[in-house]
């Protein structure tokens, strides 16, 4: 029986170590989020490596490892400049090796529930790498310069990257974006995000949500400038009453696509979001009135190591760029301080579906439904004058 007795005390012990360890970490994980360890340099590093480590082993699809290159030229034209972003990883790796990605409908389930998660987990880089956006240059030459227009108008996620060649200023001014007015229905507005409230959000009223800002625009739209909208309220971040976006996209790309099969004539989509930013409210004044500021969100289907996501195509990527790059200049000349700085994001947001395509973040969570609706009056006025060729 000595053997027995071996085993009794091998698997004692085991388990002894193994709830010693779980104390412990845990023990950790508290004190870290209690910020226990902020106060020591030497601790509070440790810490740092403990949780990146942890999220980059047990929460891979919104983990990055990052290469601290410092190199300016790594983060606008080298593929060098690395952020390996999970579940990626073995798609990228395999391209390396010229291999054939192994497109099964598992990974590509895990790459849907990973965009859908991407708008809510933005990285976005450093701000000594990607400076805010400063006054419109007084000669329209300098926005053919690539750095200048990276630097002034674009912010970029960790997840993504981009070069001269897709970030061609003097192309993506030169499209034509102009649209003529017809009987036909010719803008979509719909909501992935359809949840998404406000600092005055009544709670079962979709009035006082985005879903509502939603019908103001369309509103606008329709009746102060002549245009045909629908406007898609469907919810599809619910699952049986609870809120689950994994499919969203997904779900939400379904009803876009059976609108385009029914009026071809529609040009515009629009995804209206509300951002959300930990206690921040992002707020301007537009004709007199407070309104929240916008932000557009380009999918670039494409990831830091410069590789294009084949799960994701999207071969309007160029004509995103060039709508949403007109758009922010025309909203400089209508109101300067209404856009932050076009978002550069690694996944496809179903902005494949038309070249004229936006995802729209309007203000965030802290921000009023008026301030909103005011947001949406100056959005509308910029829209027409795009589509007008003014």
């Amino acid at each position: 029986m000595k053997w027995l007795d071996k085993i009794v005390q091998w698997v004692l012990r085991c388990c002894m170590f193994g709830l010693g360890a779980y104390i412990i970490l845990r023990g950790v994980t508290i004190a870290g989020e209690n910020g226990v360890f902020r106060n020591s340099p030497v601790l509070s590093a440790w810490y740092s490596k403990i949780e990146n480590w942890t999220a980059g082993t047990v929460v891979p699809v919104i983990s990055y490892v990052e290469n601290n290159s410092g190199e300016e030229k790594a983060i606008q034209e080298e593929p060098a400049f690395t952020e390996n972003l999970y579940p990626l990883a073995g798609y990228l790796n395999s391209r390396k090796r010229g291999e054939r990605a192994l497109e099964s409908q598992s990974e590509y389930e895990l790459i849907v529930r990973a965009e859908a998660q991407a708008e809510d987990n933005k990285n976005p880089r450093k701000s000594e790498e990607m400076p805010v956006q400063t006054d419109q240059p007084e000669e329209e030459e300098a926005l053919y310069d690539f750095h200048y227009l990276l630097y002034h108008y674009f912010s970029m996620d960790m997840t993504t990257t981009i070069d001269k060649e897709r970030l061609d200023g003097k192309k993506l001014l030169s499209m034509d974006m102009t649209m003529e007015k017809k009987e036909e229905p010719q803008i979509l507005i719909y909501h992935t995000h359809s949840q998404e409230g406000f600092a005055d959000t009544v709670e079962g009223d979709d009035t006082t949500t985005i879903v509502g800002v939603g019908d103001y625009l369309a509103k606008i739209l329709s009746e102060d400038y002549g245009y045909q909208v629908i406007h898609e309220r469907g919810v599809f971040d619910l699952v049986d009453g609870v809120l689950d976006r994994n499919l969203a996209y997904d779900l939400s790309l379904q009803a876009v696509e059976e609108w385009l099969e029914k009026y071809p004539s529609i040009e515009v989509v629009i995804d209206l979001h509300r951002d959300g930013v930990d206690g921040t409210k992002f707020v301007t004044e537009y004709q007199g009135k407070p309104a929240a500021k916008l932000m557009y969100i380009v999918g670039m289907s494409r990831t830091a190591d410069n590789v294009d996501i084949s799960y994701l195509p999207n071969p309007y990527v160029e004509e995103n760029l060039g709508f949403a790059l007109q758009m922010q200049l025309a909203a400089g000349k209508v109101c300067p301080d209404l856009m932050r700085n076009i978002y550069l994001m690694a996944y496809r947001f179903n902005m494949h579906v038309r070249p004229k395509t936006l995802l729209l973040e309007a203000g965030t969570q802290l921000n009023t439904l008026e301030e909103e609706k005011n947001a949406m009056e100056a959005f509308a006025g910029v829209l027409d004058k795009v589509l007008g060729g003014e």
